[in-house]
C-alpha cells in the first residue's frame, strides 16, 4: 500500500509522496546565540526568494528568545520542521525524557507541520555499526545513542519511550513524524550495509504501527551512497510504501565545498528510482565546518528546486515549464529566455536560431 503525508501550514495542507510533487526543505538554525540574527535574515530572504523551499527546517542548538521554528509558523506561507531534541538540556549525555516530551508537544502545538525523530537506535544496532568506517553521522541520532550507552540499559531509547505521547499529539495537531535516520552512511562505503539494512526494516515496522493509530509519517534515508547503490536503495525504499526524505543523497565523498552539486546528482539518482519525495537541501558548507552563508542557502534552494524537477520530469511528466522556455525561444528566435530580440553577443551573426 502507498501512503501520502499532508504535512500543515498556517493557511493550508501540501501533499507529500508518490503522484504529488517533489517539495524542497531549507535546513536553517542557529548553533550559538550569536548566530540568531543571521539565521532570522535566511526567513526572510527564503519568503522573498525566486526559488522558495515548501519546508524550512529549525536546527537550532542554542536557545533562542523567540524559536526560529515560532518565526517560521508566524511569519511564512512555508511549512515549519523541528528537531525537539536538540532544545533539550543534556546531563552527562543523558535526556530527561518528559523534558524531551514537553519540548515535541510545545512545537506540536505551536504550528510545527513536521517533526523528526530518532526512534530506532538499540543496543543490538550500536553494537552492528561498530564495524562500520564511521559509525554515526546522525546529530539527533548522536543524541540518542549517546543516552542509551550513558544508561548502559536494555529498555528501549528515550524516544521509544515517550512514543505514546507523541502519538496523542501528533493525532491532535495533524502533526507528520519524520523517523530519522540515526544509522545512515557517513561516506559511499558504509551505505547499504547491515546497520543500515536493520534500521530501514526497524522506520518500516515503526511506521505502519504510528500510521494504524492515524498519523502520518516520514522515512528519512539515505545518507552517502554511490550511484549503484543509490539505485539498489531506491528500488528498496519505493517498495515500503511511504514518503521519502534523502539526506543528499551525496553519491560521493569528495564533492567537498560543492556537495550542494553533488547532493542535488545524488537526489535525481534516488528520486528517478521513485524515492526522493523531500528534498533536504544540502548547501555547499556541508562537510567544511562552517555555518552555511545566506547566500549558500539560496544557492542550496535553487539546486534542489531544478532536482526536483527534473525527478517531477521524469515521475509526473510536468513538462509545462519547459514547453514555455521552449515556446518562448520559438518566438523571440533567441535562446535568451526573456528577450525578445534575435540573437545574442555569444553567437553574434552565426545564431542557428
Amino acid at each position: 500500500m502507498t501512503h501520502f503525508a499532508s504535512l500543515r501550514t498556517n493557511s493550508l495542507a501540501i501533499s507529500v509522496g508518490s503522484g504529488h510533487p517533489t517539495r524542497v526543505m531549507a535546513l536553517i538554525g542557529a548553533t550559538t546565540n550569536r548566530g540568531y540574527d543571521s539565521e532570522i535574515r535566511k526567513i526572510e530572504a527564503l519568503t522573498a526568494a525566486n526559488h522558495k523551499p515548501d519546508i524550512i527546517a529549525d536546527l537550532s542548538l542554542a536557545p533562542e528568545p523567540t524559536p526560529l521554528w515560532k518565526r517560521i509558523v508566524a511569519q511564512t506561507p512555508f511549512v515549519a520542521a523541528s528537531l525537539p531534541i536538540y532544545s533539550v538540556r543534556r546531563r552527562r549525555d543523558k535526556v530527561d525524557t518528559l523534558e524531551l516530551l514537553e519540548r515535541a508537544i510545545e512545537q506540536m502545538e505551536g504550528g510545527v507541520g513536521l517533526l523528526t525523530i530518532h526512534p530506532t537506535p538499540t543496543l543490538e544496532l550500536i553494537a552492528l555499526s561498530g564495524s562500520r568506517l564511521v559509525p554515526c553521522t546522525s546529530r539527533g541520532g548522536g543524541i540518542v545513542i549517546r543516552d542509551l550507552l550513558t544508561r548502559n540499559a536494555s529498555h528501549d531509547n528515550v524516544y521509544r519511550q515517550i512514543m505514546p505521547g507523541l502519538i496523542e499529539c501528533a493525532l491532535k495537531t495533524r502533526t507528520v513524524l519524520s523517523l530519522g535516520a540515526s544509522f545512515r552512511s557517513a561516506n559511499i562505503f558504509d551505505a547499504n550495509d547491515d546497520v543500515q539494512q536493520a534500521e530501514i526494516a526497524a522506520q518500516k515496522l515503526l511506521a505502519d504501527d504510528i500510521v494504524r493509530r492515524g498519523v502520518d509519517v516520514i522515512i528519512e534515508s539515505p545518507g552517502h551512497a554511490r550511484p549503484r547503490t543509490i539505485r539498489q536503495l531506491g528500488n528498496q525504499l519505493r517498495t515500503i510504501g511511504y514518503p521519502i526524505m534523502p539526506l543528499g543523497p551525496i553519491p560521493t565523498d569528495i564533492a567537498i565545498g560543492n556537495d550542494h552539486i553533488a547532493g542535488s546528482i545524488g537526489a535525481v539518482l534516488l528520486g528517478l528510482q521513485g524515492a526522493a519525495h523531500i528534498l533536504a537541501a544540502v548547501t555547499r558548507e556541508e562537510h567544511t565546518g562552517g555555518v552555511p552563508k545566506l547566500d549558500s542557502t539560496l544557492e542550496a534552494i535553487a539546486c534542489a528546486r531544478i532536482a526536483a524537477h527534473i525527478i517531477d520530469l521524469d515521475t509526473r511528466e510536468d513538462m509545462q515549464p519547459d514547453m514555455d522556455v521552449a515556446y518562448e525561444r520559438q518566438q523571440h528566435k533567441t535562446c535568451i529566455v526573456g528577450k525578445i530580440s534575435r540573437g545574442c553577443s555569444r553567437c553574434g551573426s552565426v545564431c542557428p536560431l
